[in-house]
């Protein structure tokens, strides 16, 4: 495989820095090939490349950049501003909204698993793109509580009829073997810290009324009690590993056999019930436990959901005491209005709304990879539910492989980055770099910030990092390239050229 090392000159000093290793497949972009010994990363940013009237300049697109990185100077003159066709952002530090969370994906089953599937090196090169310096620098970490659509079986971690004082409660091999050493990896590199939270798909099939994993798929009341218990098992085991969590969701999509007869294994819930499941039961058991301090979030479902799901839940005063968060999925963005977000917390101020699923639900054939407008996809969401109270954005399959899977299901989606064992290399797709534009450059802590803009088709957001860095993020998913001029009255402007088909980061002091 042919390496590419690109040698940038700034300010009279020559820094390296790793360049994506192009492979095309015929899609509509590339992807970067990574293996044991190299793999494309950020080479980190000095300080003189953010100050003294320096800012760098991050830039992917649809034509081949991924994160090209450039440094450049602000400009007192405003000429440019006269151009007709120019789009003009102003930075308004002064307006703040709210305090972010970060960025992630889930450690599932199949993504344990095709991580595992690499050398030890490559393997590491896979974990730093996600984790590590140079990389993504993910913050957030999803677990299923037991098997999800995406592992080799279905199992939970008490599948012995009727036990229910949970004897036989025992986590899996996927566990031990898969999950907790990568969890410890990854919050082994990132210095910014990981926070890990857990989704239910189901309880075990006893405790349902159907007895099945499919289709209308409700608890029993009468194990509404031990399915509480079965949350505190589980967070005691993994505390006996030494893995500790942030936080946890009430049930993974509870319309999906309630609503939705299911065909993935799913648990149904209405709104009432998971209230008074909350305010009975699992709320309480946690607190006794010694989990109180776990973040509880509502729903974990689509955002059509809103705000009706959250009146419900926490209209009731002891529910509403237990619960911190609202959970939000990404799978009906497309169609339904993004200001629903708005409403939510508007209503529920101090309630954080977290985006905890998404993925592109279509199955994936070796010509899709490097497929942009599934990245595009991934961009919209994230600015859109940024913009909107939104504190965070967490990705479902961080690795998948080329057929898709593993999965016990007949539905092999897509993933950022597609592992290729055989050949003992993975390979970065857009929607990976659409990610990493954000939680590359925008910690925990980072609040975001007044960016007024005209009317326009190119999204745009910005965000105050806690060590005063202004991060702007721009996203151009038309045919056509635009002039963007971003006045800072404290620093001057910035002229971008924003390339069709594109997305920017900029970052400085």
């Amino acid at each position: 495989m042919k390496t590419f090392l690109l040698s940038v000159l700034l300010f009279g000093v020559s820094v390296l820095a790793k360049d994506c290793a192009v492979r095309n497949y015929g899609a509509s972009s590339i992807v970067c090939v990574c293996n044991a010994t190299y793999c494309d990363k950020i080479e980190p940013i000095s300080k003189d490349s953010i100050s003294g009237g320096h800012y760098t300049h991050f830039v992917s697109s649809k034509a081949g950049l991924r994160l090209k990185q450039t440094t450049n100077k602000f400009v007192q003159s405003d000429s440019a501003l006269s151009l007709e066709d120019t789009l003009k952002l102003t930075v308004q530090r002064h307006v703040q909204y709210q305090e972010m969370l970060g960025f992630g994906g889930a450690i599932t089953d199949s993504t344990a698993i095709n991580i595992k599937s690499l050398s030890d090196k490559a393997e590491d090169n896979l974990m730093q793109s996600y984790f590590g310096e140079g990389g993504s620098q993910y913050t957030i970490l999803r677990n299923p509580i037991g098997a999800s659509d995406f592992a080799l079986k279905y199992y939970t971690y008490d599948d012995v009829t009727n036990d229910t004082e949970l004897k036989h409660f025992a986590l899996h091999e996927e566990d031990y073997k898969y999950k907790i050493p990568i969890i410890k990896k990854a919050r082994q590199l990132n210095k910014r810290g990981v926070k890990l939270f857990a989704s239910a798909w189901s309880a075990p099939y006893w405790m349902k009324k159907n007895g099945t994993v499919y289709g209308t798929s409700h608890l029993l009341p009468e194990n509404y009690q031990p399915w509480a218990n079965y949350y505190v098992k589980y967070f005691d085991a993994y505390a006996k590993e030494n893995v500790t969590y942030w936080g946890v969701t009430a049930q993974n999509e509870p319309t999906q056999g309630n609503i939705f007869p299911s065909g993935i294994i799913s648990m149904g819930w209405t709104a009432e019930q998971q209230r008074d499941w909350i305010a009975q039961h699992l709320g309480p058991t946690l607190h006794k436990a010694g989990y109180d301090y776990l973040k509880l979030m509502i729903m974990d479902d689509n955002r059509p959901f809103l705000p009706k799901w959250a009146e419900t839940v926490l209209g009731n005063k002891t529910t509403s005491n237990y619960v911190s968060g609202i959970a939000v999925h990404y799978y009906s963005d497309t169609g339904s209005d993004p200001a629903i977000l708005t409403k939510t917390h508007h209503e529920f101020p101090d309630r954080f709304i977290l985006y905890t699923e998404a993925c592109d639900l279509h199955t994936i054939f070796v010509k899709d990879l490097g497929n942009w407008e599934k990245g595009e996809r991934y961009g919209t969401s994230i600015l859109q539910a940024i913009n909107n109270w939104v504190v965070g954005w967490t990705d479902w399959n961080m690795v998948l492989n080329l057929s898709g899977g593993p999965t016990w299901t007949a539905k092999p989606y897509n993933a950022p980055i597609i592992t290729n064992s055989t050949a003992d290399e993975f390979y970065k797709q857009p929607m990976y770099y659409f990610l990493a534009h954000f939680s590359s450059f925008v910690p925990p802590g980072s609040k975001r910030i007044g960016l007024s803009a005209e009317a326009s088709d190119i999204l745009s957001t910005a965000f105050l990092t806690p060590d005063q860095e202004t991060v702007i993020v721009l996203m151009n998913s038309n045919d056509t390239a635009r002039s963007v001029m971003i006045s800072d009255n404290s620093r001057g402007s910035i002229a971008v050229d924003v390339q069709a088909r594109s997305i920017h980061t900029i970052l400085y002091k």
